[in-house]
C-alpha cells in the first residue's frame, strides 16, 4: 500500500499509521517476546474491530481457545513489535498469511477456512439477486448505491430504468460508451462481453489511482428488458480478476 511499503523509516511509519481498528493479538506476541508467524482477517464483530487475529504460531489449541490469552491492541502497538506486517494489515477480510520464521517472508494462505467464508444470496430488487461471499460487508451509500466490501475488494451497484428504450437500444448506447472509452485509453482498457441468452453483459476495465495505491476497476452493465444494473468492481490484486468476473456473472435475474 504505497507509502508504507516504500518508506524505510520505522518510526515515521508507526507515527503515521491510520486507525484501521483493533487487532486481536496473542499474548505470546505482546508479552512472550515472540513475533507473529500467522495472521488472518475475519469479518469484524463490531465497528471498532479490524478483524485481524494475530498469532505467534506456537499457541496450542488449549491456549488459543482461552480468550484470556489474547488482547485487543491498536496497530501502532503491534508495529513496534514487528514492522513487517505494516503492509499486510491493509489486506482485506478473508486474507490469511503465514511465514516459517521471524526472518522468512510472509506468504498468502489459500486453504485456511474462516468461519464466515461461504456464499450467500442477496435479493437486490424484485428482478435481481446477487450471490456473493458472506465475508463482504454490505451497506447503502448516501447516493442510494449498494456497496459490498472486504476492504481490498469491493462491489458497487446501481439500477436504472430506461422507460423509452428497449434492450437492443440500451445495449447499443452502452456499447458506444465503451467504444469511446477505448479510444480514450487505447493501451490500458480491456473490454468484456459476457452476455448469455437472458442477460446482456458488457463492460470494461481500467486502472485507477488514489494517494497510496493503484487498483483495477471493472465498470459493467447487465441489461434485462429496459433495466440496467450498473456495477463497479474494485480490486488491487490482478489475481482477483476471476473473482470479479464470477461476481459479475453471479448477479442474475430472479426466476419467477
Amino acid at each position: 500500500m504505497g507509502i508504507f511499503s516504500r518508506n524505510k523509516n520505522k518510526k515515521l511509519i508507526i507515527e503515521n499509521y491510520p486507525n484501521i481498528g483493533g487487532l486481536m493479538v496473542s499474548k505470546m506476541v505482546t508479552e512472550g517476546n515472540r513475533k507473529p508467524l500467522f495472521m488472518f482477517r475475519e469479518k469484524r464483530s463490531r465497528p471498532e474491530d479490524s478483524g485481524w487475529r494475530i498469532f505467534s504460531g506456537f499457541e496450542s489449541d488449549e491456549y488459543a481457545n482461552d480468550h484470556k490469552n489474547f488482547g485487543i491492541y491498536n496497530p501502532t502497538t503491534i508495529l513496534k513489535i514487528d514492522i513487517s506486517i505494516a503492509t499486510l494489515l491493509f489486506k482485506g477480510v478473508g486474507s490469511v498469511y503465514e511465514r516459517e520464521s521471524e526472518k522468512s517472508p510472509w506468504t498468502r494462505v489459500y486453504d485456511y477456512h474462516l468461519e464466515d467464508d461461504y456464499l450467500v444470496k442477496h435479493k437486490l430488487t424484485v428482478q435481481w439477486e446477487l450471490e456473493i461471499n458472506n465475508l463482504f460487508e454490505r451497506r447503502e451509500e448516501e447516493t442510494g448505491d449498494l456497496l459490498y466490501t472486504t476492504g481490498d475488494k469491493s462491489l458497487r451497484l446501481a439500477i436504472w430504468n430506461y422507460d423509452n428504450e428497449n434492450k437492443a437500444e440500451i445495449y447499443k448506447n452502452h456499447q458506444d460508451i465503451i467504444t469511446h472509452k477505448k479510444d480514450s485509453f487505447p493501451e490500458d482498457l480491456k473490454t468484456f462481453e459476457l452476455s448469455d441468452s437472458e442477460i446482456s453483459r458488457i463492460g470494461y476495465m481500467i486502472k485507477e489511482f488514489d494517494e497510496s495505491r493503484e487498483y483495477n476497476v471493472i465498470y459493467g452493465f447487465s441489461i434485462v428488458d429496459n433495466q440496467v444494473l450498473q456495477l463497479a468492481l474494485y480490486f488491487d490484486d490482478d489475481e482477483d480478476l476471476n473473482w470479479a468476473l464470477a461476481t459479475w456473472k453471479g448477479i442474475k435475474r430472479i426466476k419467477e
